[in-house]
């Protein structure tokens, strides 16, 4: 049988909810998927018992960090600063929790994906790829975020909406129903997606923009104002093709966190 890679300390910390975690300590030397050293006797973060943190895998958790509940972290993820992750929520894969994010409910987050600042991320969302969600982001319902998708700022996700590619949503976006985001496309302001609206390519929706029904965008539009589209295509000439948005000029730069 493979031999634990960590143990239960004596440092307690009892939670508002009564949960009482316990910190971790390294049993032995091992590498972590970026190349980092986990010493033999490192102190990491809380875990409420050992079916929060995998024993076999690189997986760690740094800091004051948490895993509780049914959570799990396993592969070679990484949970660290103040993150949490609660209730049935897994991480696992590459993926890195960080900052001050929660995750929980049913949240997976895998492979390559990121979650960071404030953000929370919830119910059945799934964020995988190389995917970052960051800032004070609520993602909830059945939302997918994938490939190198950057979902930032005061952003709202419900519903079943998928975002991928290289979608980049920011500031007080709100997207809903089934709605798809993708190719290079950029949302900003106050804008808006819901229902089976896709937007793709090179579209940059700003301002009380608002795309729904089946709204179909792509091309070099640039929608802002109080402009809706519903139930209608908007296309015009662009360079790429609406799926990738390869020739659109580069994406805003996301912001960090303090």
């Amino acid at each position: 049988m493979p031999s634990n890679r960590y143990e239960l300390t004596n440092s307690l910390l009892q939670l508002p909810s009564g949960v009482v975690l316990r910190r971790i300590r390294a049993l032995e030397s091992f590498t972590l998927a970026g190349g980092s050293m986990i010493a033999r006797g490192t102190i990491g973060g809380f875990v409420e018992s050992a079916r929060n943190l995998d024993q076999s895998g690189n997986a760690w958790i740094f800091d004051d960090a948490k895993a509780y509940d049914q959570s799990r972290v396993s592969g070679s993820a990484i949970l660290r600063n103040s993150a949490q992750i609660f209730d049935r929520a897994l991480v696992y894969g590459n993926a890195m929790i960080e900052q001050r994010s929660l995750v929980y409910g049913d949240a997976r987050i895998l492979e390559n994906a990121r979650i960071g600042c404030d953000a929370q991320v919830r119910d059945f969302v799934k964020c995988y790829g190389s995917a970052t969600v960051t800032g004070n982001v609520f993602a909830g319902g059945q939302a997918r975020i994938s490939g190198s998708a950057i979902v930032s700022g005061n952003v709202t996700i419900e519903g079943q909406p998928r975002i991928y590619g290289h979608a980049c949503l920011m500031d007080d976006v709100w997207i809903g129903g089934e709605a798809r985001i993708f190719g290079r496309a950029v949302m900003m302001g106050r804008a808006r997606a819901d229902a089976e609206s896709r937007i793709s390519g090179c579209v940059v929706m700003k301002d009380d923009a608002y795309a729904t029904n089946r709204a179909i965008l792509y091309g070099a539009l640039l929608l802002d104002s109080n402009i809706t589209i519903a139930g209608c295509e908007l296309v015009t000439n662009c360079a790429d093709d609406k799926e990738t948005g390869n020739d659109c000029p580069e994406r805003p730069p996301v912001t960090g966190c303090v």
